[in-house]
């Protein structure tokens, strides 16, 4: 378990530091694959936040999407975990895929850490964000910008991975529709499922991480 927080501390200061407007509403998707994981610590986790709260989970042990919220559990219907746990488990290779090429990219052997956070933010007026980026051993490695339809690149192996990824312009529209639409209609879906405990949460000002079940 240990080791799994070390793994997830850069996503504990993410939602540590988004926090502090509770006026502000998100809804979050990590992924994180590791190449060389230790004992107990999956390959491969996605983890799904609305503000401050766990609403799902997934890992490479269990193979399974799980709702981490009874509300997500009460509200969704089975078929709903069965189709995304099938799309996971496709993330979970393609993860492994990917991390590979970064490795062999930058000549890197032992345990490293590939990590994407995709998600959007609704405003008390409104108004609304949305991000999506990909980090390599928990530094900043591909960033998405949905209004120019391209891709900041931090170093040459990301360059190289940004023209592979402009060159797939339906993709990069459907990324920028994601964040702006569908993103926004799972997330105010969600706080009507949660509302009650997600307003319990803003008088507080708690923040809820999942603990392993195994």
């Amino acid at each position: 378990t240990g080791e799994l927080m070390v793994f997830l501390l850069p996503l504990i200061i993410v939602l540590m530091a988004k926090q502090s407007d509770a006026r502000t509403h998100s809804l979050r998707y990590f992924r994180l694959s590791v190449s060389d994981p230790g004992h107990g610590v999956p390959e491969f986790i996605s983890v799904g936040y609305v503000d401050s709260h766990p609403i799902t989970t997934y890992d490479s042990i269990t193979r399974q999407k799980e709702p981490r919220a009874p509300w997500m559990a009460e509200n969704l219907a089975p078929d709903h975990w069965e189709r995304y746990t099938q799309l996971l488990r496709g993330w979970q290779q393609a993860f492994k895929v990917e991390l590979n090429r970064l490795q062999r990219h930058y000549n890197h052997s032992g345990s490293h850490t590939y990590q994407r956070m995709i998600g959007c933010e609704l405003m008390e007026d409104g108004s609304t964000t949305g991000f999506l980026q990909y980090a390599y051993d928990g530094q900043d490695f591909m960033i998405f910008d949905k209004d120019t339809l391209s891709w900041l690149a931090v170093d040459n192996v990301a360059h190289t991975i940004k023209r592979a990824w402009e060159a797939n312009q339906h993709e990069l529209q459907y990324q920028k529709n994601w964040l702006e639409e569908e993103c926004i209609a799972w997330l105010k879906r969600f706080l009507e499922y949660g509302k009650d405990t997600l307003q319990r949460t803003e008088q507080n000002g708690a923040i809820y991480f999942p603990t392993p079940d195994r």
